[in-house]
């Protein structure tokens, strides 16, 4: 164990790698999820991890990251599950937080799904750090779709609720330089956090034209949010008729541009 701008670091051997889906919003277009680490250092107060035992919630969430030392091992154990298979890549953590930079576990688990050939394989990220493995991820060809996530048009109120993430410029040009790179892109407005629905589109204008869905969700379990102050200072927008109507319009003009909304 080692400390890490403010954030205790565990190498840990897991036990398995592969969580399959029998419930909740992944099952009916998964099989299972992969996660090469718990915990994240990006420290979204939002987050719903928290809300499950395993994450060790009586910790700070932001606060601890464990690294499964020997995830891309377990794929190769697990290969069998591997072919043919659907995979959400990562759904309890993201996969290309700062530690990614020195342990390469996502890198190295790519490298090995890609002798075993899932059929569907979606990352989901909010860090441009997911470009260095350019080379890997065109290699899943139509197989791969990488969602980004973005929850406002406002880096001000991301700086809030988001404090160690990645910036939405850099998050636009993670979608720019994806979509140049042939990659298949969708948007992950999960959840939406304060913002102005024409602004948000506006914004996302350019790269509309290279995907065809998008993810959206509102924000939920607000009892394990580490910033309960927000929710305090925002409670206008976050009422629950007012909260509706913004992500009623945001869906409408999104749909107006031809993306469809996932489930």
């Amino acid at each position: 164990m080692y400390i890490v701008n403010m954030v205790q670091v565990t190498e840990v051997i897991a036990k398995s790698i592969l969580t399959p889906q029998k419930f909740g919003s992944l099952a009916e277009a998964y099989d299972f999820s992969l996660n090469p680490y718990a915990g994240c250092q990006f420290a979204c107060s939002y987050c719903y991890v928290p809300k499950f035992p395993a994450s060790r919630n009586e910790v700070t969430w932001g606060s601890w990251v464990q690294v499964k030392m020997n995830a891309p091992q377990l794929i190769r154990k697990e290969r069998a599950l591997v072919f043919g298979s659907r995979i959400f890549f990562s759904s309890a953590t993201d996969p290309y937080q700062y530690l990614e930079l020195k342990y390469q576990l996502s890198r190295a688990c790519l490298n090995e799904l890609l002798l075993y050939k899932p059929a569907k394989l979606t990352m989901h990220t909010r860090s441009h750090l997911i470009l260095k493995d350019l080379d890997l991820l065109k290699g899943f060809g139509s197989a791969l779709s990488v969602g980004v996530s973005i929850t406002s048009d406002d880096e001000e109120i991301i700086r809030k609720f988001e404090p160690k993430a990645p910036a939405l410029a850099r998050r636009l040009e993670l979608l720019n330089e994806l979509q140049k790179a042939g990659i298949n892109t969708f948007i992950s407005l999960a959840p939406l956090l304060p913002h102005n629905p024409e602004s948000l589109v506006e914004k996302l204008s350019p790269f509309l034209n290279g995907m065809n869905k998008f993810w959206m969700d509102r924000m939920h379990w607000p009892e394990v949010n580490t910033k309960p102050e927000l929710l305090q200072e925002f409670e206008e927008f976050f009422a629950d008729q007012h909260y509706e109507r913004q992500i009623k319009r945001t869906k409408e003009l999104l749909i107006a541009r031809g993306l469809k909304a996932n489930p």
